[in-house]
């Protein structure tokens, strides 16, 4: 005779989309309400998921939106130098405006602040991310550096905070009704301002190829 349990008895087949659909969720509700505003009632609703199975997964809403930036963080596609500083540096600016005027712009906003605000929260995720932007950024410069196109001695963290910076208080003081004028040349003022950079930092563009 046949141990096999009855389906109803063996409960519910495992949902292949319950961890991506979760995540995408937890950064939608973070975006929105951020950190003091997070629930995981609103979460199980949004996501069409039971809080225990949230609870059962990741245990805390804590450790649920660190999951939810660490997967977002890997996510995105790595930056491949082209070998020219400024077309490198308008690339770099242009995916900065593009994350902040994207479906996940609050998520970075809200992110970088609160993970000075609760560093042990969100600082780890954060700091990663940090990292991986730096790297690429200090690349550039140093490969700028070489090239001729920057004098000896150029700061690649001053380079890349001052494309950042411009670009993040940009976003931030732009009024909403302005912001999908701004989505609109979003590739021209990313080369207004690598070029803004560029000046400050002495660029000297590449003598053209004989």
């Amino acid at each position: 005779m046949s141990s096999a349990l009855p389906r109803s008895a063996r409960g519910r087949p495992p949902d292949p989309d319950l961890e991506a659909r979760v995540l995408a969720a937890t950064l939608d509700v973070y975006g929105e309400v951020g950190w003091a505003g997070f629930s995981l009632d609103v979460l199980a609703r949004r996501a069409r998921v039971g809080k225990a199975a949230l609870y059962g997964k990741w245990g805390s809403k804590e450790r649920l939106i660190v999951a939810a930036l660490t997967a977002w963080r890997t996510s995105l596609p790595p930056f491949v130098e082209c070998g020219s500083l400024r077309r490198d540096l308008t690339e770099l600016a242009a995916r900065s405006l593009d994350t902040y005027l994207g479906p996940q712009g609050m998520v970075m906003l809200r992110a970088r602040l609160e993970a000075k605000v609760y560093p042990e929260l969100f600082g780890a995720a954060m700091e990663d991310l940090e990292r991986l932007r730096k790297r690429a950024g200090r690349s550039i410069v140093l490969g700028a550096i070489e090239r001729g196109e920057l004098p000896a001695g150029t700061s690649p963290a001053l380079v890349l905070d001052a494309v950042a910076g411009i670009i993040t208080n940009h976003v931030l003081t732009t009024p909403p009704d302005k912001m999908a004028a701004l989505a609109k040349r979003s590739a021209e003022y990313a080369e207004t301002v690598a070029d803004f950079v560029l000046a400050a930092a002495g660029y000297r563009p590449p003598a053209p190829a004989e």
